[in-house]
């Protein structure tokens, strides 16, 4: 799952780099929570932005979708719980983040979305696209997790691969050759705050890109996420899920965008197993690249993106 957040200095610097930027607002829930708002762009289409979590928020998805507001109408907003859309832990849940995404909807007067989602947002796309069929049109994920846990021996074989594989990354060499070079591989117990923050954060850079030079553009840090709010969401999902029946549905194609080492699904191989009898799932696979793809391969994601909103916000149902 990416932990990732903001601090207002960044959001503020983020939101630069969205041109057209309309007013932000909250939304209320009708249970005592708000979500917050944002949105850019005039295109025809709009697009809504499911960030990762849980329990994260949504400002560093600017940065993969910047440009796009020129063409489209993004939508932006925390997930109930997330930094800027407060709500007590027990009025979180995935069921509520799947009404939330559908009142959403309701707000913005859509009949259909287009939604882009990344890490556990992609969880909750195709969870609500199990229930509201009829109101999903685009579906773009990132760093996509499964569509369903595994059922076949050869879906657990592989999952166990998949699993081995991205520990392996998570733990490469590298990391600790870049702490070493920074300093930051003394006793923790030794470390300043400030050193102790820019370990975690190159750990944190090390298990989402692949280009460990390039850690400078992981966006967030462990102070921005709410734990609270991703626990009590984590702890009401199913042990088991299956939304391989709701892809198979759909009308309009279905694209995934993963890194080669992407530790959700490196090269989205279990994605591909489980959704081989349906057509209209497309896999790109982006070289060199973990989870946050877009700052490993920024050019080969910003193209497979563009084909991929191309395609789904063309769709007619």
């Amino acid at each position: 799952m990416l932990f990732v957040a903001t601090s207002l200095g960044f959001q503020l610097s983020a939101i630069a780099q969205l041109e057209h930027a309309q007013p932000e607002w909250y939304l209320p829930t009708g249970d005592g929570c708000s979500l917050f708002v944002q949105e850019f762009g005039t295109g025809p289409e709009t697009i809504v932005v499911l960030h990762g979590g849980w329990g994260a928020e949504h400002s560093y998805l600017f940065d993969p979708l910047r440009g796009l507001e020129n063409n489209y109408h993004l939508v932006f907003y925390d997930q109930r719980g997330s930094l800027l859309s407060p709500c007590p832990v027990e009025k979180i849940s995935v069921q509520k983040h799947v009404d939330d995404l559908e009142r959403l909807r309701q707000a913005l007067k859509l009949d259909q979305l287009n939604l882009v989602a990344h890490s556990m947002g992609t969880y909750l796309a195709m969870n609500y696209q199990q229930e509201h069929p009829t109101h999903v049109k685009g579906l773009v994920l990132l760093g996509a997790f499964t569509p369903s846990t595994p059922r076949s021996e050869e879906e657990k074989r592989l999952l166990e691969q998949q699993q081995s594989f991205s520990a392996q990354f998570i733990k490469r060499p590298e990391i600790d050759e870049e702490l070493s070079r920074e300093g930051l591989a003394a006793d923790p117990a030794t470390l300043t705050p400030q050193q102790t923050t820019a370990a975690w954060r190159l750990h944190y850079a090390g298990a989402n890109i692949f280009h460990l030079d390039r850690k400078n553009q992981v966006r967030g840090g462990k102070a921005y996420f709410n734990n609270n709010a991703g626990q009590a969401a984590g702890k009401t999902m199913p042990q088991e899920w299956d939304f391989t029946p709701a892809l198979a549905a759909r009308a309009c194609s279905t694209w995934i965008i993963d890194g080669d080492h992407d530790y959700a699904d490196p090269s989205g191989k279990s994605f591909a197993l489980a959704t081989s009898a349906i057509r209209g799932v497309h896999i790109v696979v982006i070289k060199d690249a973990g989870h946050s793809s877009w700052i490993d391969g920024p050019v080969e994601f910003r193209t497979a993106l563009r084909d991929a909103l191309e395609s789904t916000t063309k769709c007619r149902i």
